[in-house]
């Protein structure tokens, strides 16, 4: 393996940004106004620029492990967060230069060409505000809460079992919102075949794939993005974990009820027994004030896993705006995308609850 290039993450992350940025410009329109943030580059530019990200993505990847390993949940969802965001926006960039390729002859009208354009512009935006942020601090999020203010024990106890079980329910609801939205686009809308060759293939064989459609920039990038996406799951339950949800896919399949999944969700995170595990707070010896506390930092996790679900659902529209080219090649790539991001969402779900809600409880003596 050839050295990293880059010392730190965030050395890599500022260069990152700025190759992102050369790509908006201005650009001056016939009636004499500006229109900003174009993406309409010429495609030699588009190429030479896609194959620098994607070089600096790669380096991302090898220096983003200790951020996901971390203890402190603020860093793990932080790091997330820039690596969604950054999937999207390469994502959305590898189309727009298969959409311009000669070599792969698509037909792209001009709605699709806006909607796709729209979009990278949006992620790119999405870069620079992520990136404003050091890691460490986690997800920023506009909602407030009056202080939690109980003045007895019972009080604070009831609130703090009452913001736990919200936050895990849910917590638990918008995974299985946005995975039964991926798993009925599999199962649903996409040929079964398809479906069960794309979520088994290796990093090398969706290698060869891409250089079968493209070459140059596009394959590298395109391939980068599933890598990165791939990152999001913790390397020791990765291979279990898009295994289980192929097992998951075809039990939906076999069943033909979308209900399922939601019930196999119910039962991996099991959060009937976090809440049994809660009940003998009131027996705690732990302050009064520390109760409070922990309320208000179960409240704010509840706001930040929701920003999270939804950079990861700008996710998933960037693959299913990638479906409208139609190789069936590049279809086994978005297959093999969604597999790897439904297998995210479903265990960071679980990491929120069993290290986020679990480690705010036990950091204080609770649990």
């Amino acid at each position: 393996m050839e050295p990293n290039p880059y010392p730190t993450y965030e050395d890599a992350a500022r260069d990152y940004l700025s190759k992102f940025t050369a790509l908006t410009h201005t650009q001056q329109e016939p009636s004499g106004t500006v229109a900003r943030g174009s993406v309409e580059l010429p495609a030699e530019t588009l190429n030479r620029l896609a194959e620098e990200i994607a070089g600096i993505s790669a380096a991302i990847t090898r220096l983003v492990q200790e951020y996901l390993d971390s203890p402190d949940p603020n860093v793990r969802e932080g790091i997330r967060y820039h690596l969604i965001v950054q999937s999207t926006a390469e994502l959305l960039l590898g189309v727009e230069i298969l959409q311009i390729s000669e070599e792969a002859g698509l037909p792209s009208t001009a709605a699709i060409k806006a909607t796709h354009r729209a979009a990278l512009r949006e992620a790119i935006s999405a870069i620079e505000k992520s990136s404003s942020a050091p890691v460490a601090h986690g997800l920023p999020t506009d909602a407030s809460y009056r202080a939690s203010e109980s003045t007895t024990m019972a009080e604070a106890v009831s609130g703090l079992r009452l913001a736990i079980e919200s936050t895990a329910s849910s917590n638990l609801h918008r995974v299985q919102e946005l995975g039964g939205d991926i798993a009925f686009d599999l199962v649903s809308g996409t040929q079964w075949d398809e479906v069960i060759r794309g979520a088994s293939l290796s990093l090398d064989e969706l290698s060869t794939i891409m250089d079968s459609i493209h070459k140059d920039a596009a394959a590298k990038l395109l391939l980068q993005v599933y890598r990165t996406t791939l990152s999001l799951l913790r390397k020791e339950i990765a291979g279990e974990a898009r295994l289980k949800i192929q097992e998951w896919l075809n039990e939906i399949k076999q069943v033909g009820r979308m209900d399922v999944f939601n019930s196999l969700i119910d039962k991996l995170y099991n959060i009937e027994a976090l809440k049994k595990s809660v009940s003998a707070i009131g027996r705690s010896d732990v302050p009064l004030d520390s109760i409070n506390k922990a309320s208000d930092l179960v409240k704010a996790f509840s706001d930040r896993f929701i920003i999270l679900i939804g950079r990861m659902r700008k996710l998933e529209d960037a693959i299913r705006l990638g479906k409208s080219i139609e190789i069936p090649q590049f279809r086994l790539l978005t297959i093999a995308l969604q597999v790897a991001l439904l297998s995210a969402l479903v265990y960071t779900g679980q990491d929120y609850i069993d290290k986020g809600l679990v480690g705010i409880l036990r950091d204080r003596g609770l649990v």
